[in-house]
This record gives C-alpha cells, structure tokens and sequence, in this order.
C-alpha cells in the first residue's frame, strides 16, 4: 500500500513558492556573479520565508486554533495534541469502567480489551479469564462474551481475580 500524501495547505505552498524563489535566485546570482541584485533578492526571499514559517507557527495557527475552539466550543487553550496513555494507564482506565458498572456496552468492551491485555502483554491467562467471568456474571446473554467460551475451566475471580 502506497503512503497517503499529505494534504496540500496555504502554508506548504507559500512555504514552497519562497523556498523556490530564495534557491533560485541564489543559483541565478552564483552563475552571473556579477549582480549583487540577485544576491539581495535571495537574501529578501530567504528571510521572508523565515518570517513566514515564524509567523504561521507561532501567530496564525494558534489564533486559527482559538477561533476554531471558540466556534465549535471545543473550550479555549486545548491542547493541539492528544497525550497517549500509557499501558498501566489504559489498564487502570479500563478497570475503572469495569468497576463503576457502566453500560453494558461499556462494561464488555472493556472486558475485552482487557482480556487482550492481560492475555497478550501481560502474559497472565489468570486475570484474562478473571476479567472475562466477572462481565459474564453481569450479562449472562452477551453475544459478545461467546468467543471466550463457556468459562467452565476454571480461572475465575477466585484464582488470582483482578481485585476489582
């Protein structure tokens, strides 16, 4: 599968129009050698393209981002990035939800996923079964919970639960 390209944005092609422009005149004023015009053009271009990349990253984007928030009520300040949670992280988050009793859906999602975890990073069989019965208990009838199995082979809450 070939890599997606990535979009095309004002910003890319004033950025590109510069770079050209500031190369080009370089190039152009080492070749005629004697036109210190060429040399001041590409000096002009260069350091516009310096401003411009300043000021997109640091005034025009996160006044862009405040706008954006400020219409779509996302909230002022958000962050621009996502902080990734870490696996301990993801454990403790998806055993809360386990904890509290959210809605089915919640609850057996989580289930699931912490069963992966605990079976796949983990290594602990134990608890992946252990996270299994406990929603199996809740909701006896979840079609999700059948490829896991009837749990009659043991490993419940009883043998090295979860301590939820």
């Amino acid at each position: 599968m070939r890599p997606v390209p990535p979009p095309v944005s004002v910003g890319r092609v004033v950025r590109l129009v510069f770079g050209t422009a500031t190369i080009a005149f370089l190039v152009a004023a080492v070749a005629v050698r004697d036109a210190p015009g060429l040399y001041v053009a590409a000096a002009v271009f260069g350091t516009v393209w310096f401003v411009w990349d300043l000021l997109l990253e640091h005034v025009f984007l996160p006044i862009g981002d405040w706008i954006t928030q400020s219409l779509m009520g996302g909230g002022i300040g958000a962050p621009r990035t996502q902080r990734r949670l870490s696996l301990d992280d993801t454990i403790r988050l998806l055993e809360s939800h386990l904890r509290r009793g959210g809605s089915q859906h919640v609850d057996i999602i989580s289930a699931i996923r912490l069963e992966e975890i605990y079976r796949t990073v983990k290594k602990d069989p134990a608890k992946a079964r252990a996270v299994i019965e406990l929603v199996r208990q809740r909701y006896p009838d979840a079609p999700e919970l059948e490829r896991y199995g009837s749990g009659e082979g043991g490993g419940g809450a009883g043998e090295g639960g979860i301590g939820l």
